[in-house]
Formats: C-alpha cells, sequence, structure tokens
C-alpha cells in the first residue's frame, strides 16, 4: 500500500488516541497476569522451577520440554544483555541511545519498518513522555499501534539555557526508554527491554522461551519507524522545540495534544522527505554508504596520492627532506618542553644509539 494511503490510519483525536493506548496497555496487562503460569518468572530463573509444570522451549528451534541447563542458558543470555547495556554496574543508568535501537535491531525487522511503516506520529507529549502513532502493517487486525518513548534527556533540556530550537536536539541525541502496544514488542522485546533497563511501562519478567530464546534484536518495526522519525533532524526537531516551549510555560506536566492538523502537518514533512533519507539504516550501513559516494572516494584517491608523493619525496631527495636536526636545536626544543639541559642530552643520546 502507498504511504499516502496509510496517513487516515495515523491521524486521529489525540484524546481518542490516548485512551485506545490506555485500554490497549490495561488489556495487555490483564492477558500478562491471566498467563502467569505459562510464564518462566524471574522466580523460576532463580531456581523455583518444578519440572512438572512441562514448559517448553524452542531455544533448538522447535519445541521440545524445558531443562534446567536451558535455564542456565537463559540466565547467561540475560547476563550477556544487561552487559551490552552497562546494566551489569550497581551504578548504572537506563535507557538507551535512538540511534542503537536501530543498531541492534534485527535485519528482517528494519526491513518490515521500511516497507510497511510509513509515518509515526506524535500524538501528545506529557513531561516528555510522548506517544507516537504509526500505521499497522498489512495483515494486521488493526489499523494503527502506538508507540510510548520516554526522552530521558527531557528535563536536562528544558533547563539547559539553551534556546528552544538548541535545546529540543538534545531529546533525540540523548537516551530513551520505549514500549509498544504490538505482540512482536509484548512477546518478543519487551523482556528484552526490562533487563536492559529501557523499558517504558510494565515490566516483563516472563523469559521469552519460545518466541524469542536467543534474546535477539531490541525492537519491533513500529518501534523502529519511530526511532528513523526521530534521527531525522528536519522532521522531529520542529515537535521537539515545542515540546521545550511547552514544558518551559507550564512548569509541569501538563499535557499537550496535537490537533489533527498538527498531525497532518508532521505527516505531509516527513512525505516530503526524500524517500533515501526516510529509509531506515544502521550506523555501519550509512558509514559504508557515505564511503562510497564519489566525493568520499575522490578524497580517498586524492590522500593516496599524497602519500605517495611524500614517498617519493622521501625516497628522492633524503638529504632535504630527511635532513637531520642539529644537535643544540634538539636540546633546546626539548627544554621548552620542560627537560633540563642535562635531561635532554641523554634523552638525545639514548633516541639516536636505538635508531642504530
Amino acid at each position: 500500500m502507498a504511504a499516502k494511503d496509510q496517513r487516515a490510519d495515523v491521524v486521529q483525536d489525540a484524546r481518542k488516541a490516548g485512551k485506545d493506548a490506555r485500554l490497549a496497555f490495561e488489556f495487555d496487562l490483564k492477558r500478562r497476569l491471566g498467563d502467569q503460569a505459562k510464564i518462566l518468572s524471574a522466580d523460576d530463573m532463580g531456581g523455583l522451577y518444578e519440572p512438572k509444570r512441562g514448559l517448553f522451549t524452542s531455544i533448538d528451534g522447535k519445541p521440545r520440554m524445558l531443562t534446567f541447563d536451558d535455564i542456565l542458558a537463559f540466565k547467561a543470555a540475560v547476563k550477556d544483555i544487561q552487559r551490552m547495556h552497562g546494566q551489569h554496574s550497581k551504578q548504572a543508568s537506563g535507557g538507551i541511545l535512538v540511534k542503537k535501537v536501530i543498531d541492534l535491531s534485527t535485519p528482517q525487522d528494519r526491513e518490515r519498518a521500511n516497507k510497511q511503516i510509513h509515518f509515526a506520529v506524535p500524538m501528545r507529549n506529557t513531561a516528555g513522555v510522548v506517544q507516537f502513532q504509526t500505521n499497522a502493517g498489512p495483515n494486521s487486525d488493526v489499523s494503527r499501534h502506538t508507540v510510548m518513548v520516554q526522552f530521558l534527556s527531557y528535563d536536562a533540556a528544558l533547563s539547559s539555557g539553551q534556546p528552544a530550537a538548541e535545546a529540543a536536539k538534545l531529546l533525540a541525541r540523548g537516551k530513551v526508554k520505549y514500549d509498544c502496544d504490538c505482540n512482536r514488542h509484548t512477546f518478543w522485546f519487551r523482556y528484552i527491554a526490562s533487563i536492559g533497563n529501557f523499558n517504558y511501562g510494565r515490566a516483563e519478567d516472563g523469559f521469552p522461551r519460545i518466541r524469542n530464546p536467543k534474546l535477539y534484536g531490541v525492537a519491533c518495526k513500529h518501534v523502529i519507524r519511530v526511532m528513523g522519525t526521530l534521527s531525522h533532524a528536519g522532521t522531529f526537531n520542529n515537535f521537539a522545540r515545542k515540546m521545550i516551549e511547552h514544558g518551559r510555560k507550564t512548569l509541569g506536566g501538563k499535557q499537550q495534544l496535537m490537533t489533527v492538523k498538527e498531525q497532518q502537518a508532521f505527516i505531509d514533512n516527513a512525505a516530503s522527505t526524500r524517500k533515501r533519507a526516510r529509509t531506515i539504516k544502521t550506523s555501519e550501513e550509512k558509514r559504508l554508504e557515505r564511503a562510497a559516494q564519489p566525493a568520499q572516494q575522490r578524497r580517498a584517491v586524492e590522500a593516496a596520492k599524497v602519500r605517495a608523493a611524500n614517498e617519493t619525496l622521501r625516497t628522492t631527495h633524503a638529504a632535504k627532506v630527511n635532513k637531520p636536526v642539529p644537535l643544540d636545536k634538539k636540546i633546546k626544543a626539548m627544554m621548552k618542553l620542560g627537560y633540563s639541559e642535562q635531561a635532554a642530552r641523554i634523552a638525545i643520546t639514548a633516541a639516536d644509539n636505538a635508531q642504530g
């Protein structure tokens, strides 16, 4: 479906969007509490699991009965995730950088975000917690999804003393926490976000033993589209500036709602961006793309020519290029660095002897 056709699935009255989001997250909590007997919980991981419960795992690629060795493997994977996000230290801070969400996402989820999720629109802001709305994928039974993003640098940006436009840039460059109401986030990634301390909303202690036992990835396609929007300054900065202005005026958690007209303007701005710029890429993909550009290639060729010319001069004009520096000049240079004359002579003699 073309991007233009998706706009009606995203734009919505902000109050209605807030109510729908609240109901979706409440439904998720009730469902999770009702599934408690099926969950491999933190207590189970800590040694209380009883084999008679007969839980399964797909860690080998197909379902089989869970063993204590599996639990040990799960605990090792948890520690790997915590180390990756700095959570092995008692002084660890929470959150994750926007670009890191993209870098750590799976190629499959990035591809789905690029092909299926066309827009991410801010609906409301409450003290640096923003509700974004995206269109749903082509096979979804709903038309839209909610992604909640908490900007951890919001308070610092608010109080920075910088003009609102400059302070706003701190938001997307700082760390965030996030949540999504889709099943992919709920059953694959909320646990990872919880143990990595970049989860917003309810924490998840149930290990994804069936859907994601090896703990791959960090974000669903809806979250990735939101992060792509945040990383594109031309699309997000204007809204971020309004967040800062609103916060400085109200000095509290007063809700800031986006009108339908403002949502449409945000989408129009995003849609006007070249498709190449809207495509979500990892840091490494961007680096390789820059290296492949003609200007970068020309600079690399020119640098190689300069290095070759310098080497030729050193070889053919060694007497001039590699002209030895008189001892007295060496001593004066080292004395300017704080050496005594005697210490300078000793260091120079040692260096000359080492060179042969």
